[in-house]
């Protein structure tokens, strides 16, 4: 195999584990949603803003009822879908606007996350449609919808997601550029 062909391999096999630690963190993380969600709409008026959108899932689906199981059940639901999704934003999304604007000011990166995570929310809710002839999500937030795959009333939560998936970007690159420093003093000797 010639050096350009194993490193292209090397590089391939990477973003495929990062990308399998993505849409599993972040399918865990939508199962927890629910629950923090239905938490947080209990708060007091002024503390519940943030999770005033109407996120739902295709009725012919028959899992609408997720929002009324009691919270103390810790319930919560993702399609398989998701993890592709996830995975995808984050690889494809966050990860190369994180080695671009890693320096910039905390507000900043997350306004360009935000802004990442609901344009691909929307384009591949649209894709899911096309690809399964299901909405696997949809919201229902009037003027605040945008193009039905997509709210900027969630946009609040994808800032915090988004800064939140920095971290994990950076523990990983962290990792990854620990083991190939291992790996090559151990080349060395």
């Amino acid at each position: 195999m010639t050096r350009s062909l194993a490193e292209s391999w090397r590089r391939a096999r990477r973003a495929t584990y990062r990308f399998l630690i993505y849409g599993s963190l972040l399918v865990a993380g939508e199962v927890a949603f629910y629950t923090i969600v239905k938490v947080g709409r209990r708060l007091p008026e002024w503390a519940n803003w943030l999770f005033g959108f109407h996120w739902l899932v295709d009725a012919r689906l028959g899992l609408g009822h997720v929002w009324d199981v009691p919270v103390r059940t810790l319930y919560g639901q993702a399609s398989l879908w998701m993890f592709f999704v996830y995975g995808g934003i984050t690889l494809f999304g966050i990860e190369p606007a994180y080695a671009r604007i890693r320096h910039w000011p905390v507000v900043a990166r997350g306004l360009v996350y935000m802004l990442i995570i609901l344009t691909l929310e929307c384009a591949t809710g649209w894709a899911l449609v096309a690809l399964t002839g299901y909405e696997i999500w949809f919201y229902e937030d009037g003027a605040l919808t945008v193009l039905r795959y997509t709210s900027l009333a969630i946009a609040p939560m994808w800032f915090i997601v988004g800064l939140v998936a920095e971290n994990f970007i950076h523990i990983i690159d962290k990792l990854t550029r620990t083991k190939l420093a291992l790996g090559a003093s151990g080349r060395q000797r």
